[in-house]
């Protein structure tokens, strides 16, 4: 129902309307901050990135048909407005569009995070989330942008292909290395979580 009501306001803002294109952008704020925090942490240039980037939605609206296609749509200009920083910054490392190799050689060389000791009932679950987030950090790029979009941002698999200028079968080979690698990362509890998480076996 919330990305119907995006896509209601699209096609309103696309006729013209300013205020629906006002209440579009107060919408997505918040998802493509944190998307942009996710791809070059804190920095900033935060606020320049995301204005830049509703400023070429804005201009481009007529571009997205179906309405089905604005996330995918924004993201694609956020992630590259966040290499266009990382460039700036000289922090950009070329990553290779076919990252979808075994992860395990990679994996075996981060030292899996301590599971050892039992986190107290009230911190249960925020010593899982961090767990989880230190993870993440830890993938290769490419899996690391995939897992986030469809994890925390919760796009399909068509919706991140286009996103990332891919296709759905590349989509879903990174988001399975990704989550085999995050169970060699992590430790035995936080798994459980995952595996019920993912539906996994």
């Amino acid at each position: 129902m919330l990305q119907a009501a995006e896509h209601e306001l699209l096609i309103q803002a696309q006729a013209g309307d300013c205020d629906a294109f006002a209440e579009l952008q107060t919408r997505l704020e918040s998802p493509v901050r944190r998307f942009v925090w996710r791809l070059i942490g804190s920095s900033d240039a935060e606020d320049d990135i995301v204005q830049d980037s509703f400023i070429a939605l804005y201009k481009n609206l007529r571009h997205i048909y179906p309405a089905e296609k604005l996330r995918p749509y924004l993201f694609r200009i956020v992630r590259n407005r966040c290499y266009d920083e990382l460039r700036r910054q000289g922090r950009f490392r070329q990553v290779s569009l076919d990252d979808d190799e075994p992860s395990e050689s990679w994996a075996a060389q981060n030292t899996p995070l301590d599971g050892s000791s039992q986190p107290e009932e009230v911190t249960h679950w925020l010593m899982l989330y961090l767990d989880v987030q230190k993870a993440i950090d830890r993938l290769p790029e490419m899996q690391r942008q995939t897992l986030i979009l469809y994890a925390e941002e919760e796009l399909s698999y068509q919706e991140i292909a286009q996103v990332m200028n891919t296709n759905i079968g590349t989509v879903k080979s990174r988001l399975y290395y990704a989550k085999r690698t995050l169970r060699q990362l992590l430790s035995a509890e936080t798994v459980q979580v995952l595996d019920a998480e993912f539906n996994q076996e």
